[in-house]
């Protein structure tokens, strides 16, 4: 495999992009026409009906072309000092949007209407010092994040709607810590990326040059413990009294993220329906079952056990009597609490189903979780691994010995990896890193840990978004 750097004629690369943004574009337009729907504008809010042109395959693989396009030629016609100052102080950016979030800015504009208001209006929803909440906003605004119609006077585009939880000022007042409940959970997760997480990024540096922390692979010698000073793994910190409101907004954050990928997601890839009659499909960390729930109410012939913490169980019964009455009764699905880390207590398992397991954890433990579901599996049982999987950001050649590892090739000049568009994953990557020791893994390293564990990984089923996936593995 070659590791020489392509480097073409300067400009015949910039028309190289500019030609994929605007024949990106032309496909948008062509099947949206086909399909009589427009093109949601950036003015007005967001809604999952609005996004519904976007979330077409054919428009969202053209909008993710340009956006990694835009970005590459961005980054090649700018000042590459401006660049590294830009990315070094992008930080600000992120700070911005969390004050912006705790300030219950989206909600005070919401309640302003189209025409906006003024900061000194907008501060009393948080009591915020206005000419400190404009300087904000208008890095914000700088951004495409909020308008400044007029000097100091903001309003809400289709990004900054995002972050409305459709609660009045006046209830979120009085009940803080109910904020996120019964929301979408975006504004959670921006609470958390911009909390807990954005603080122990600050220590990561210092974790990871730290002769004693540098190769660590415990959960608790990591940059959130030196951010809070604290010695304990990030799931007991949050149990922790005065850490009630990080709990439920990491768990509400949580629920959001599984709502950005398709409702249907499961489905797709691993053969369910071929399973044979009472097949037992064990949901291993699997929350409240949410996955289990979507697979339930889709193929009537599977059973299934939920595991995960006993508080977490306990949630989990009026989880499954609101959505699926009879379930629990029957015993058509049970909820045990267990430690994934200790033997697993089922023997006769079809499935085991791990979804955003693995990424919390580092090899090591990753390792100690795998083999106790292979102690436990017989020849015909499978594991499906269902998360994220980081490419490359060059050609990879390991990838051909796994069926469906493989992603598409994006157009030239643009990276292997499609580049900007991808950054989410990789940033998600270093969250992992600061907050749990854990991480995205790539398609070879989540097959090294099926090796060293007694599985073969046989096929990878990617879904909508190309580091959404479902790994399936044998036992050997």
């Amino acid at each position: 495999m070659s590791t020489s750097v392509s480097t073409p004629n300067a400009l015949s690369e910039l028309k190289a992009l500019s030609k994929i943004i605007q024949g990106s574009i032309d496909s948008i337009e062509a099947s949206l026409m086909s399909k009589s729907m427009e093109f949601p504008s950036p003015y007005t809010p967001m809604s999952l009906e609005s996004e519904a042109p976007r979330m077409q395959p054919e428009v969202d693989r053209a909008c993710a072309v340009i956006v990694s396009a835009a970005y590459q030629l961005i980054n090649s016609v700018r000042s590459p000092r401006q660049t590294i100052v830009a990315v070094g102080t992008q930080y600000f950016l992120a700070t911005s949007l969390g004050i912006a979030t705790e300030a219950n800015v989206a909600e005070a504009l919401r309640e302003a209407g189209p025409k906006g208001a003024h900061v000194n209006e907008i501060a009393r929803a948080s009591n915020i010092d206005p000419s400190k909440l404009a300087r904000v906003l208008r890095v914000l605004a700088t951004n495409h994040i909020f308008v400044e119609v007029a000097p100091d006077v903001f309003t809400h585009n289709r990004i900054s709607s995002c972050l409305d939880t459709g609660k009045s000022v006046k209830d979120i007042l009085a009940n803080p810590d109910d904020k996120h409940v019964g929301t979408l959970g975006i504004a959670a997760g921006i609470g958390h990326s911009t909390d807990e997480a954005a603080k122990a990024a600050a220590y990561l540096q210092d974790v990871l040059l730290d002769p004693k922390t540098a190769k660590s692979q415990e959960p608790n010698e990591i940059a959130l413990n030196l951010a809070f000073r604290m010695n304990l793994p990030i799931w007991e910190w949050f149990e922790q009294k005065g850490n009630e409101h990080r709990k439920v907004r990491f768990s509400l954050a949580m629920e959001g993220s599984r709502q950005v990928s398709p409702l249907n997601a499961i489905l797709d890839g691993f053969d369910w329906k071929n399973l044979k009659q009472d097949a037992l499909v064990v949901d291993v960390g699997g929350g409240l079952g949410a996955q289990s729930m979507t697979l339930a109410q889709n193929y009537s012939h599977l059973r299934f056990v939920v595991q995960d913490r006993e508080k977490i169980m306990e949630d989990a019964v009026q989880f499954w009597d609101d959505q699926l009455p009879n379930a629990l009764k029957s015993q058509r699905v049970v909820l045990q609490v267990h430690d994934f880390f200790s033997p697993q207590p089922v023997k006769n398992a079809s499935v085991f189903l791990l979804r955003n397991i693995i990424h919390d954890w580092s090899d090591k433990y990753c390792l100690q979780i795998l083999r106790n579901l292979r102690d436990a599996a017989s020849q015909d049982t499978r594991i499906v691994i269902v998360g994220s999987l980081l490419s490359y950001a060059c050609d990879d050649d390991s990838l051909k010995g796994i069926p469906g590892a493989e992603c598409p090739v994006p157009p030239r000049p643009l990276l292997p990896n499609m580049g900007h568009v991808a950054t989410p994953s990789y940033y998600i990557d270093m969250l992992m890193m600061g907050c749990h020791n854990g991480k995205e893994r790539t398609p070879k390293q989540i097959a090294e840990l099926m090796e060293q564990t007694g599985w073969k990984t046989v096929r990878i089923y990617r879904s909508l978004g190309a580091s959404n996936a479902q790994v399936i593995g044998v036992p050997v």
